[in-house]
């Protein structure tokens, strides 16, 4: 996994949302949330 620098700033409807797709994924934390939806939407 590539280190990212750079800030990302979400919204609290935004951060209800990722935290939602992280329980359905099983995901220990947003960070990884936020990195397998980078990782999968790069088309």
């Amino acid at each position: 996994m590539p280190e990212r620098t750079m800030p990302i700033c979400f919204t609290k409807e935004q951060l209800e949302e990722i935290e939602k797709y992280a329980k359905v994924k099983r995901m220990i934390n947003l960070s990884q949330a936020v990195e397998d939806i980078i990782n999968n939407n790069k088309e």
